[in-house]
């Protein structure tokens, strides 16, 4: 993966050197320990035993997301789906789901380098978030495992909530973007 400098590389909170408090209430976090795959396949049968077979993980239902530590797998549309796994794991991961799959119509993409993952946390998590998009992030809307695709500050995004209380993780296309979205979070905490 590439080594590229971000908006937190200068604004970091003590406890975490990864983590970048935005506001009392908001903390960002990049997510780089993470590899990302994307699936496509025409046959969800092949898809799924090869998962089944490499990993243990099943195929999550419609804007949901299924984890088998350390993996998780985001349903993106009934097509697709994004697989996170650790960040060394990418190669041979992908290879042997390949191989797998290598009868079946189907497509294995490491989007590791194309993807920016931010975790954010923190009490006004959901009322920051909503007035960049037009979903309800509130916890009994947005659940454990719930996974959808939106805009957020005009940025294509899909978010997750990975479980625990307060975070949901955003993963947004473009790393020029990211600038933008962290530039927009910290203004719009603290209002």
């Amino acid at each position: 993966m590439l080594e590229h400098r971000t908006p937190f590389d200068s604004i970091r909170k003590e406890e975490d050197p990864g983590s970048a408090a935005i506001s009392r209430e908001l903390i960002v976090t990049p997510v780089r320990d993470k590899g990302l795959l994307l699936l496509q396949s025409a046959s969800l049968p092949a898809l799924q035993a090869a998962l089944e077979q490499e990993i243990g993980l099943p195929l999550p239902p419609a804007q949901q997301a299924s984890l088998h530590a350390p993996y998780a797998l985001l349903w993106l549309t009934p097509a697709q789906w994004l697989l996170e796994l650790p960040a060394g794991e990418c190669d041979s991961i992908g290879a042997a789901l390949s191989g797998r799959l290598a009868s079946a119509l189907a497509a294995i993409t490491d989007f590791s380098d194309a993807l920016v993952a931010l975790e954010v946390g923190g009490a006004g998590l959901a009322d920051v978030l909503m007035s960049g998009c037009s979903l309800d992030l509130r916890a009994d809307a947005f659940p454990p495992g719930r996974v959808a695709r939106t805009a957020l500050a005009d940025v294509p995004a899909i978010l997750w909530n990975p479980g625990g209380p307060g975070r949901i993780r955003c993963l947004i296309g473009e790393r020029g973007f990211e600038t933008h979205l962290f530039a927009w979070l910290k203004g719009t905490a603290t209002q």
